[in-house]
């Protein structure tokens, strides 16, 4: 978190003794703008430093504006609920990544998008489709803000049907991830000789009736397991950035408050 504040400057001090009143509401004016430069400024570097960020990462910066007189502002993260840390921290100081939801309802393993899979314009996999997905494999449950599992009604009432299956552990060429049962030309999978019901692969692999499917013409791969406890390094200069901004800016912009405030 970066915090905007005035310490040591005798200049200033003075000056806020001479002046109470006019001063404070000058150097409180001054943080402010200085804190929302400073936002800007790091929001302008992002598409320097990632891929195509989507509208959430383009907007997760948030100011805290001085408040009570505290002479001090800050420039952070909005922390999103129920995850704790931001998504981003790890890009700004290096660490391990902080799962996703679907990546902690999965068992707790990063994934990738395939080379196969669909993605949005932002290169990310589309909500509806890991909604889907989740609930195919029965694990909507497990995400909070997601609670719809596949039901024997809705199996019926799905007009696009979608059939997923996890392999936390892949089989045989198959690497661990996610894969969409698709058909071919013989139904699902290399000897399945007809199309099953929406969401009936995952109950029948578990009985051993569809083993087949897993053949690799019958399923094409979504999301790929990754490494746990994958390590970030530092790639956004947000403190960096933040000083740089502050230094330039902040003595400047509270002179210029104040002089709009003192008598002529």
């Amino acid at each position: 978190m970066i915090t905007i504040k005035i310490e040591g400057l005798q200049d200033v001090q003075a000056l806020l003794k001479q002046y109470p009143v006019q001063a404070s509401r000058a150097l409180e004016n001054a943080i402010d703008k200085t804190a929302r430069e400073i936002k800007d400024a790091i929001k302008q570097a992002m598409p320097q430093v990632f891929s195509s960020p989507n509208p959430y990462t383009m907007n997760s910066i948030q100011v805290t504006p001085t408040k009570g007189h505290n002479m001090q502002a800050s420039v952070w993260f909005k922390e999103p609920d129920r995850m704790g840390q931001h998504y981003l921290v790890p890009e700004v100081s290096g660490g391990p990544r902080k799962l996703k939801g679907f990546e902690r309802a999965l068992g707790g393993n990063t994934f990738i998008p395939s080379q196969m899979a669909k993605l949005d314009r932002y290169g990310n996999l589309p909500y509806g489709t890991i909604v889907q997905i989740l609930s195919v494999l029965g694990r909507a449950e497990h995400v909070a803000g997601f609670s719809s599992n596949i039901t024997a009604r809705s199996k019926k009432t799905n007009r696009k049907p979608r059939d997923y299956v996890y392999l936390p552990t892949g089989s045989g060429k198959l690497p661990p991830g996610v894969y969409q049962r698709v058909q071919t030309g013989v139904g699902f999978g290399a000897k399945t000789k007809k199309s099953l019901p929406f969401g009936e692969y995952q109950k029948g692999r578990t009985k051993g009736r569809f083993a087949s499917a897993i053949h690799a013409r019958g399923l094409v791969p979504v999301l790929i397991q990754g490494k746990k406890n994958t390590l970030y390094r530092k790639r956004l200069p947000f403190y960096e950035i933040g000083q740089k901004v502050s230094d330039a800016l902040l003595e400047k912009l509270f002179t210029l408050e104040l002089s709009k405030r003192l008598p002529r």
